[in-house]
């Protein structure tokens, strides 16, 4: 029997802190289930937490910066992307999935929704008066949209005010 874990998708920085906060605050209420975290984020941005029992890292889809598109890149990430879902997919029976954020969510929220799995976007913090690239796209994809501050009700809103984490 696989383990039941919650999928949790995070990025550098901004992310990573408000995935350390939520995961604090979630932690209580599956630590008596039997269920466990899995993370993946960006190369180098794992988080160390007794109950993330594994991290995949993964290199960004996109650079934020920089909107030039390098063709290159595009099998290799492919290819990485797939190899991370199939592993996933074959240890773990993934329960819900979490994001913060980046635009690495988009392509493993995609493929879990398709098998039914419950999909969970908290908007960013940082955001008061403009969209991230990845809010724009999760909001039409979460089951649950959060948002940190309700200016963003503007952009999302069907989404769910949570305060700041």
């Amino acid at each position: 029997m696989k383990p039941k874990v919650i999928l949790l998708i995070y990025g550098s920085g901004g992310h990573k802190a408000q995935m350390e906060k939520l995961l604090i605050k979630i932690n209580k209420e599956y630590e008596e289930g039997g269920v466990s975290f899995i993370g993946i984020t960006e190369s180098e941005a794992s988080i160390l937490h007794p109950d993330i029992i594994e991290t995949f890292e993964q290199p960004p889809f996109r650079n934020k910066y920089f909107s030039f598109i390098n063709l290159f890149s595009i099998p290799r990430k492919y290819y990485n992307f797939i190899s991370c879902f199939s592993k996933i997919n074959k240890k773990y029976k993934v329960l819900s999935v979490i994001s913060t954020g980046p635009g690495l969510a988009i392509p493993f929220s995609l493929l879990f929704k398709i098998k039914k799995t419950k999909i969970v976007f908290i908007e960013t913090w940082s955001r008061f008066e403009t969209q991230s690239y990845a809010g724009k796209v999760m909001y039409k994809i979460a089951d649950k949209f959060y948002i940190q501050n309700r200016s963003l009700f503007k952009f999302y809103p069907k989404a769910i005010y949570s305060g700041l984490l």
